[in-house]
């Protein structure tokens, strides 16, 4: 023959009376809803975790993917920048005084520099001689 368990939902009273069996059967209830309520923002606080760590992993690819193709444009324009420079050179150096008189360039005699003069006035709210 089975036993049967007899279940009695007073069993969390006390001896002293209604109200105590309440207080305690309301906290147990409570503790129940609280780790249901601290269950949930787990799983939401793990799902956002999860989704800004898989933001920052594919952040960091695309900015990985970028400096790639910004250093691949930087060496094509130093390369260019090397070219311009060799020919600048290159055409500097051909540069002679006999090509500059063909272009119609002379030498000057007496040369003639600019410069300001000392005791000129200048035009200035300041009153005051310096």
């Amino acid at each position: 023959m089975r036993r049967r368990t007899i279940f009695n939902y007073n069993q969390l009273t006390l001896p002293f009376g209604e109200r105590g069996g309440k207080a305690i059967s309301m906290s147990a209830h409570a503790g129940y809803d609280n780790r249901v309520r601290f269950f949930w923002i787990l799983v939401a606080i793990s799902i956002l975790s999860l989704s800004v760590y898989i933001y920052a992993i594919n952040a960091t690819a695309r900015n990985i993917a970028a400096r790639q193709n910004l250093e691949k444009e930087v060496a094509k324009i130093a390369t260019a920048l090397n070219s311009l420079e060799f020919a600048y050179i290159g055409l500097k150096n051909d540069i002679t005084i006999e090509l500059a008189y063909s272009y119609g360039f002379r030498e000057v005699k007496s040369p003639l520099y600019v410069s300001r003069a000392r005791n000129t006035p200048a035009l200035s709210f300041n009153t005051l001689n310096r």
